[in-house]
């Protein structure tokens, strides 16, 4: 495929060369102008030979023609194709180079052309063309690139935002998955030790279980629907309403938590959040700490207040896990923050809302 794209431009660079020198050599000189002989066909010449660089080299290609247009001009031959071989850089100045430079270039070939073709009693419409073709090269190159760069920012922001919905899925899954499992291990554990003795406890314990991985198994399978069907129906997204059933199912597990709730008007996307993180802060407290928790969802005249807080089983520090982390990229994700750690003997995760 490279080989076919450099003998392309092969092609084109040899048409545009004989086109030049075609052209040049048909020009009929007028009153005052020299006719083109061997050192006028050198300069297009060497007009040709540097659009060889355009695209690799465009300002040292765009000098080249600027120098091959005063000569050719100076020297007196007539107006003719070699002045276009200068729009080719311009073109290629407007894309590749910044574009205050690939404006200032165009204006210094414009005004070397005029200005030569005026010291020697040469101008005439076809510069006129030539300052209006410059313009034309520089606006044109300068549009496409234009183009090039909201593509370009289009397509991250396509990423951005697959990337933003993959985050998003993980950190569900994490917090869904998370406390279901820390239900199920809590249950099953303790249905373990009873069942001999307490049967009825046992079964009750099962029961949740039972419970708790139905609706994780619901919750996985809407996801994967959504994930191969973007118009799958989705389920409302958790949010403050929800989450007394959330300390009910905790209870139900046998941690004991008391709720203070008080933090009406709370909507998406702050209330999901809210809600995940009570969640993750209750499934971390049923795998690390003990019982009571207690869990404060206030809005006072600071804003909204989230405050998680345990006992803990052993001492040490801490070390924050994936769920602290999603926690935090929760809140600042909603404009909020988050700091989690021990204190006086517990363990407390704090989130503000302004």
């Amino acid at each position: 495929m490279r080989w076919l794209i450099r003998g392309g431009a092969v092609a084109a660079w040899l048409a545009v060369s004989a086109s030049l020198v075609v052209g040049t050599a048909n020009l009929e000189p007028e009153h005052g102008e020299r006719p083109v002989g061997a050192f006028g066909f050198a300069i297009v010449g060497l007009a040709c030979l540097a659009l060889t660089a355009v695209w690799r080299m465009p300002v040292t290609a765009a000098g080249t023609e600027a120098f091959a247009l005063l000569l050719y001009l100076g020297f007196g031959y007539p107006d003719g194709p070699v002045l276009f071989a200068g729009l080719v850089p311009l073109f290629a100045l407007g894309i590749l180079r910044p574009r205050r430079l690939a404006y200032a270039v165009a204006a210094g070939m414009a005004a070397t052309v005029v200005g030569t073709n005026v010291a020697t009693g040469g101008a005439g419409v076809l510069d006129l063309v030539f300052v209006g073709w410059a313009g034309v090269a520089v606006f044109a190159a300068d549009a496409l690139r234009g183009r090039r760069e909201r593509t370009a920012a289009a397509e991250r922001a396509e990423r951005d935002r697959v990337l933003a919905e993959r985050l998003r899925i993980a950190q569900d899954l994490h917090d869904s998955v998370g406390h279901a499992m820390a239900v199920i291990n809590v249950q099953s554990g303790m249905a373990r030790h009873v069942i001999d003795d307490h049967p009825e406890v046992a079964k009750e314990a099962l029961e949740i279980v039972r419970t708790v991985s139905g609706t994780i198994l619901d919750e996985l399978n809407a996801m994967v629907r959504l994930l191969r069907d973007d118009s799958a129906p989705l389920r409302p997204s958790p949010g403050v309403a929800d989450i007394p059933e959330l300390v009910a199912s905790m209870d139900r597990a046998k941690l004991a938590v008391t709720l203070d709730l008080d933090a009406p008007g709370i909507d998406q996307p702050v209330g999901g959040a809210v809600y995940r993180i009570v969640q993750e802060s209750l499934t971390n407290a049923a795998k690390h700490g003990a019982s009571p928790v207690g869990v404060t969802v206030r809005v006072g005249e600071n804003g909204l207040r989230l405050d998680v807080v345990n006992d803990v089983r052993t001492p040490g520090p801490d070390v924050p896990g994936a769920g602290i982390r999603g926690m935090g990229e929760r809140a600042r994700a909603t404009g909020g923050t988050l700091t989690a750690g021990r204190e006086d003997g517990r363990f407390r995760v704090s989130a503000r809302w302004p």
